[in-house]
Order: structure tokens, then C-alpha cells, then sequence
């Protein structure tokens, strides 16, 4: 079955994944106050922002998988992509947002979000749809 296939399936999961991807695009390209965020996020190790964006992108790939019902390796590499793929098209916008910034380190924490959504969209459904128990 194909992507398209799938999604067409499950139109309302599609919505909401649209109106997610819509809610992450507004948020990237709104002014930043910055005065809000703290120099370095949880464990010291990066930004703030950045753990903001992996946040949003864990939401993503988990609700991209969850539309497309992936249980199987291709289709969850596919909803991964497509959750990145948004995620570096975001970047790329922000080039022509006053204001904002293209990141390769936002890119790469959207892209680790999606990964994270999309392990975690597996072990929901593991547990979830497990038929051997």
C-alpha cells in the first residue's frame, strides 16, 4: 500500500498532522523574543531552542507515523523522512523571514526529533496492537 494510500485511510489523522505542521511553521517564523529562553537547555549540553525544536519534531514524526499507521520499517523510515524533510524546508523558509535565521543545528534537532517520534510512535504501537499476548 502506498503513502497516499495510507493516508487517504485515515483523513482525520492526516488533519491533524497538518494542523501540527501548520502550528510548528507559525512558531518558526514569529519573532523571536529570545529574553524568554535560557542560554543552555536540560543536562547542559545544548540550547534551549534547540531541545524546543526536537520537541516539536518528536510531535511530528510520532503523528506523521501514527497517520500513516507504520508497522512496518519502510513506512516509518518514509514518516521519518517526511517529518525531516518538513523540518529542513522550515529551515530553509527562515531564510526569507526577517527576523529569523537558517540553522544546520535547528535542521539536525528537528531531524533527531523526528527520529525520537517516530522509535516512540513504535513502541506505542508494539504495545498497543501486540496480538501475541
Amino acid at each position: 500500500m502506498t503513502i497516499i494510500a495510507r493516508a487517504r485511510e485515515h483523513p482525520y489523522s492526516v488533519v491533524a498532522v497538518y494542523t501540527y505542521a501548520i502550528a510548528i511553521l507559525v512558531a518558526s517564523v514569529i519573532q523571536p523574543s529570545g529574553a524568554d529562553l535560557a542560554a543552555l537547555g536540560p543536562l547542559g549540553l545544548v540550547g534551549m531552542d534547540k531541545w524546543l525544536h526536537a520537541g516539536a519534531y518528536v510531535g511530528l514524526g510520532f503523528g506523521v507515523a501514527a497517520a500513516l499507521r507504520a508497522q512496518r520499517a519502510t513506512v516509518l523510515v518514509a514518516a521519518i523522512a517526511i517529518a525531516t524533510a518538513y523540518g529542513v524546508g522550515v529551515e530553509l523558509f527562515q531564510v526569507m523571514a526577517p527576523d529569523r535565521m537558517f540553522s544546520v543545528a535547528d535542521m539536525l534537532a528537528n531531524a533527531l526529533g523526528a527520529v525520537v517520534g517516530g522509535l516512540l510512535w513504535t513502541v506505542v504501537n508494539i504495545f498497543e496492537f501486540d496480538t501475541r499476548r
